[in-house]
C-alpha cells in the first residue's frame, strides 16, 4: 500500500502574515490527503496561541483522528513541543528529551508513536533538533540508540526539522550555512535511507535553507516526495509517499 506522510514545522500556527491560524494550516494540508503528519513547534494552551489545544485543532480539521504530543518545555503559561497525527490507531507513544550541552539552551525532543497497518508495524518519530551543532550530533547518536531497541521487521520513519546548518545569532534570530557535509546527517545515514531533498524549506530575514527532511528504514521504499510552497508558516511542508 501507499502511505502518504507530511512533515511540517507549523511555527505555533503563525503564517507569514503574522496571523496564528491552525485551522488554516490544517485545511491546507488536508488537500494532500495524508495518512500521517509529523508536526514541530506546536503549542498547547500557551498565551500566544490563545490558550488553545493546537494538536486537537489540527486533528479536527485534517480529519486524522489519532494524535500524540510530546511537550518539551513550559512556555507562556502552557507547553511547547512536537506532535504526530495519524489515520491509524496509536498503539504506543513516548517522548524522549534530546541531549543538551547547557541548561540555558532550549530543551528539544523526539516524539515516537507506533501504529499498525494490517500486519505492518511502523515506528514514527517527529523530531526538532537543536540550533547548536554539537547538540544536533548528540541527538543523532541518541536517536540511533533509541531505534536499536526496535524489532528489525518493523518500519521506522524519522521526520522533522533537523536544523542542519543553522546557528543562533541573537534572540529568535538564526543564520543558515549551506554545507556539503552535515555530521548529524551522516550519523543517521549509517542506518537509514535519507530523503534526497535540497530545496529550501525554511525562510527568514536572516536567510533560508533546506533544514526539514526525513530518514526511513531499509524495509520501506520512498516513491515520491515534494516540497510544498506556502505562506501559512515560515517552513514549507514536505509531502512523501512510501510503499509499505
Amino acid at each position: 500500500m501507499i502511505l502518504k506522510a507530511i512533515t511540517f514545522n507549523m511555527c505555533h500556527g503563525e503564517g507569514l502574515d503574522g496571523s496564528i491560524d491552525v485551522r488554516r494550516q490544517a485545511t491546507f494540508l488536508k488537500k494532500f490527503k495524508p495518512d500521517i503528519i509529523f508536526l514541530q513547534e506546536i503549542d498547547l494552551y500557551t498565551k500566544r496561541a490563545y490558550n488553545k489545544n493546537q494538536i486537537y485543532t489540527f486533528s479536527k480539521y485534517t480529519g486524522l483522528p489519532y494524535r500524540a504530543m510530546g511537550t518539551n518545555i513550559k512556555y507562556k503559561s502552557g507547553f511547547y513541543g512536537d506532535g504526530i497525527l495519524s489515520r491509524f490507531p496509536i498503539e504506543y507513544s513516548a517522548n524522549y528529551l534530546s541531549p543538551t550541552t547547557s541548561p540555558e539552551h532550549e530543551q528539544r525532543g523526539f516524539l515516537c508513536i507506533k501504529v499498525a497497518i494490517g500486519t505492518i508495524k511502523l515506528n514514527l518519530f517527529s523530531v526538532h533538533l537543536s540550533v547548536f551543532e554539537e547538540e544536533r550530533i548528540l541527538s543523532s547518536k541518541a536517536l540511533l540508540r533509541i531505534v536499536s531497541n526496535i524489532n528489525k521487521p518493523e518500519g521506522i520513519i524519522i521526520a522533522g526539522d533537523f536544523n542542519v546548518g543553522i546557528s543562533k545569532i541573537g534572540n529568535h534570530k538564526y543564520s543558515f550555512e549551506q554545507k556539503d557535509f552535515y555530521e548529524e546527517f551522516e550519523i543517521l545515514k549509517k542506518k537509514f535511507h535519507h530523503l534526497n531533498n535540497s530545496a529550501p524549506t525554511w525562510f527568514s530575514k536572516e536567510g533560508s535553507g533546506c533544514i526539514d527532511s526525513c530518514f526511513y528504514s531499509n524495509n520501506l521504499k520512498l516513491s515520491k516526495f515534494e516540497t510544498i510552497p506556502t505562506k501559512v508558516s515560515d517552513h514549507y511542508p514536505i509531502y512523501m509517499e512510501f510503499i509499505i
